[in-house]
């Protein structure tokens, strides 16, 4: 479904990304874990091109998409949905509004049956009562549940989720990522940078991890966990588990 060759990115003189190769097929649940800096959230924004490549090409769905115009890219991102560490909810509109806001926009669904997708959504999130109250009412938790239902309102087949439960106080941890893994039993196709290792153990299909701007090493989440071959991997794991 993706497909990443050669992608490198520099900020100025920094250079985050120093050359990726990757393949993500449909249906897989990618977990990537590795240090702070080590570009994570840098690979998956560049995956539906909310940063811009320096070198390199990313093939989404047999569409070479590392050089389209901005109206291309937003088609693109409609298939491809995004949920953050920090929810990005509008604070001034209440829930069903965060949640219908973009279909309606984007003309992919009227007022009507974008309202009742919400419903279905908010039910399916475990929060069926709350479309007429605002963000500011919610904790953390609830927000991040709605900030997925808002990206599944777009009926994406890829989610890309960025260290979503790391703005979350430790109580609320638990129902975004029993969410996350309702998505994955239903075959949503998820890339998700996240320091959760149980998460990266019960869910992923793959676990990557990236050092320095690399993925270093990746394998299926038992033989990652109990096998490690990297130095670097070793050591880090040494420290989080």
């Amino acid at each position: 479904m993706i497909s990443v060759k050669g992608l490198k990115k520099s900020f100025n003189e920094l250079q985050v990304l120093k050359g990726i190769d990757e393949e993500i097929n449909k249906g897989e649940k990618i977990v990537i874990i590795g240090p702070s800096g080590s570009g994570k959230s840098t690979f998956l924004r560049c995956l539906n091109l909310m940063e811009t490549p320096t070198e390199g090409s990313i093939v989404f769905d047999g569409t070479e998409i590392t050089h389209l115009h901005d109206r291309e890219i937003n088609r693109i991102r409609q298939r491809m949905g995004m949920v953050f560490q920090h929810f990005n909810l509008f604070p001034h509109l209440t829930i069903r509004k965060n949640i219908t806001l973009a279909p309606v926009l984007l003309k992919k669904m009227s007022q009507e049956q974008a309202d009742a997708k919400a419903e279905e959504l908010l039910r399916r999130v475990g929060l069926p009562d709350k479309a007429d109250t605002y963000p500011a009412m919610l904790s953390g938790g609830q927000k991040q549940r709605i900030a997925i239902a808002r990206a599944l309102a777009m009926d994406p087949e890829v989610i890309l989720f960025d260290e979503p439960t790391s703005a979350l106080d430790p109580e609320m941890v638990g129902e975004v990522l029993e969410l996350m893994k309702q998505l994955a039993d239903d075959g949503m196709t998820m890339v998700v940078v996240t320091h959760e290792m149980g998460f990266a153990r019960e869910v992923a299909s793959r676990v990557l991890f990236m050092a320095e701007g690399t993925i270093l090493e990746q394998n299926t989440p038992d033989k990652f966990f109990t096998s490690p071959e990297n130095r670097r991997l070793k050591d880090f794991l040494s420290k989080v588990l």
